[in-house]
């Protein structure tokens, strides 16, 4: 099974409107499918949200092709609502630990902070939450 993801919002900027460097491994993998991204709907307003503010001052038709640009190196799908007892101190990152959880064994790949304390109570439902991508050494 190739490794499942679930890419927060920082990271989708990295990839989708960045291009940063730091993602270029993760990028190359989602082009040739070696990696699974998962995002869902909810996700990916925050992310289109996130670029109409400042500084990406981004217009609705470019949001709208930047997500057709990319929207098929992600498998898109709607999480269910956890029961494992698992909050996030922020709200508005809860949808980054359900979509984890509803794919698990999966990597939660962020920046955030609130999400990255969250590691130990997510490694023992089989989400790792990592700052970037890491290529498994055969």
């Amino acid at each position: 099974m190739k490794p499942r993801v679930v890419l927060d919002t920082n990271i989708l900027l990295d990839l989708f409107y960045f291009k940063d460097k730091s993602v270029v491994y993760l990028y190359e993998c989602l082009k040739t499918e070696q990696v699974q991204a998962f995002t869902c709907e909810l996700i990916w307003e925050e992310f289109a949200e996130v670029l109409t503010r400042k500084p990406f001052n981004q217009s609705k038709s470019e949001i709208d092709l930047i997500r057709s640009r990319y929207q098929h190196l992600l498998t898109w799908q709607a999480p269910q609502r956890n029961d494992a007892g698992i909050k996030c101190r922020d709200p508005d990152d809860q949808i980054f630990i359900e979509l984890s959880l509803e794919i698990a064994p999966c990597s939660l790949i962020t920046k955030d902070k609130d999400l990255l304390v969250m590691q130990k109570k997510l490694q023992k439902l089989q989400v790792q939450a990592l700052k970037e991508f890491q290529p498994k050494i055969s």
